[in-house]
């Protein structure tokens, strides 16, 4: 049997062998401390180029159906057999591909998990402009919030999703100002 992947879409250095797809995917899987999702994944190893889409989907339903991994609501995540084949076969995939997908995958998981704190919304203005809703939550109430009006839509995206990557930064600063306390914003803004 061919093991050889269709290769459209992947870069020079990505995987092109179906096994070694099936490698990545229970490694990433073993490595990461919480179930990730189908488009998460996809974001991970195909928007990075690492793997043919849709040999990823075809190693995916062959680790389900191999009782490798688990899906639920949550995502997927690695069962104890898929665990041991990502330990005896990690060698197989290249150390650079594995550590590329992986600090891809910890970078999705993180901004999502500082999506559900940092949450933004974007209205139309009136007369023109986009009005930037930005707040930080936590499970009982607002502990920042704040408004900002933005040229066009593209702006307004962009700002708010800095302020979901740097939100917590932007609050210590206002907060320092706020309070006279300048050793808040100073370090961030030397850092900087």
């Amino acid at each position: 049997m061919d093991n050889k992947a269709i290769t459209a879409g992947v870069r020079i250095g990505g995987l092109t062998d179906r096994t070694e797809i099936k490698i990545l995917l229970c490694y990433l899987l073993s490595e990461l401390k919480e179930p990730i999702t189908q488009n998460q994944l996809i974001e991970c190893v195909c928007g990075q180029e690492l793997v043919n889409y849709f040999e990823m989907q075809s190693a995916l339903q062959h680790l389900l159906d191999n009782k490798l991994i688990k899906e639920d609501e949550n995502g997927f995540s690695i069962l104890p057999e898929g665990r041991d084949i990502a330990n005896q076969l990690e060698n197989v995939v290249s150390a650079t591909v594995k550590r590329y997908a992986y600090t891809m995958a910890v970078n999705i998981l993180q901004y999502e998990a500082l999506k559900k704190q940092h949450k933004t919304k974007i209205t139309a203005v009136e007369g023109g402009g986009y009005n930037l809703h930005c707040s930080i939550e936590d499970d009982k109430f607002t502990i920042f919030s704040m408004d900002i009006v933005m040229p066009d839509e593209e702006s307004a995206k962009f700002a708010g999703e800095q302020f979901v990557l740097n939100g917590q930064d932007m609050f210590r600063c206002v907060l320092g100002v706020m309070t006279d306390t300048p050793n808040m914003y100073k370090d961030f803004l030397k850092d900087k």
